[in-house]
């Protein structure tokens, strides 16, 4: 898998028995923090959506559809400008769920495919593998179908005390990258995102700061901008190998479509 290609998982929010949470904020100077949560009562003719998959990938709500579109940026003072050109190499991402509220596409396009019942059966092939908690959270994804090495590859997510994201590790053939998120105070969505990552004898580091500058009325993210600083380079054995250092700025846009 192509790393540029990995868009990575926004927070994870906190589950609770009452059912789905709606998020209140407060917005100042454009930035916007959750202070506090108030259980929501489900939808009429819901009560077949099971919300926690959904929180586990950091949405709340009857969510149906997630497209998320990145695009340039030029830093001006301490915000980013937006231009209309979408971000070379960057396709949507789209993540879905079913009516029962089961992820059928997660934020890596890896498909999930279930039975009536809502079992899962495959993922991209019946070799597919996925192990969840029993707070309901995926705590590892795994596809090994194929005798072609190239082609398997694996997720393993964990998480802090609070049900946030903590930490995404992707391992395949001869690569591995691992996330590492930390938050502000409680809030439920990532202020940066730690990679460290080696494919082959290529280096990979990077550290990304978030800043978050709109929500819909559910209190999920729609737009926020990404400040990215990566460093690059190659595995000599040195302790410390000399790094390429590139600044990246990016503003990441989403469409959130609900079943109710």
């Amino acid at each position: 898998m192509k790393r540029n290609t990995i868009i990575m998982v926004a927070a994870l929010l906190l589950i609770t028995v009452a059912g789905c949470q709606k998020l209140k904020k407060a917005v100042t100077n454009g930035d916007s923090t959750v202070v506090s949560t108030e259980a929501e009562e489900p939808a009429e003719g819901a009560s077949e959506y099971d919300c926690a998959e959904a929180l586990s990938f950091g949405f709340v709500g009857d969510v149906k559809q997630v497209v998320t579109r990145h695009y340039e940026a030029t830093p001006s003072g301490d915000k980013l400008v937006r231009s209309n050109q979408q971000l070379n190499g960057y396709n949507d991402s789209i993540i879905t769920f079913n009516k029962k509220g089961l992820v059928t596409i997660d934020p890596y396009a890896n498909p999930y495919v279930y039975d009536d019942e809502g079992k899962f059966i495959k993922g991209r092939s019946k070799a597919s593998k996925i192990k969840i908690n029993d707070n309901k959270l995926i705590v590892s994804y795994e596809n090994r179908e194929s005798s072609n090495h190239w082609e398997g590859y694996d997720y393993k997510f964990t998480y802090d005390e609070q049900s946030r994201m903590k930490e995404i590790t992707y391992t395949g053939w001869e690569e591995i990258f691992t996330y590492t998120y930390t938050y502000d105070g409680d809030n439920r969505y990532p202020a940066t995102e730690l990679m460290d990552g080696q494919a082959c004898a290529d280096l990979f580091k990077s550290t990304t700061r978030y800043r978050y500058t709109r929500f819909d009325d559910l209190g999920n993210w729609l737009e926020r901008e990404v400040w990215t600083t990566e460093e690059q380079g190659v595995d000599s054995g040195d302790e410390n190998p000399e790094m390429e250092v590139t600044k990246k700025y990016t503003i990441e846009v989403r469409e959130i479509t609900y079943y109710h």
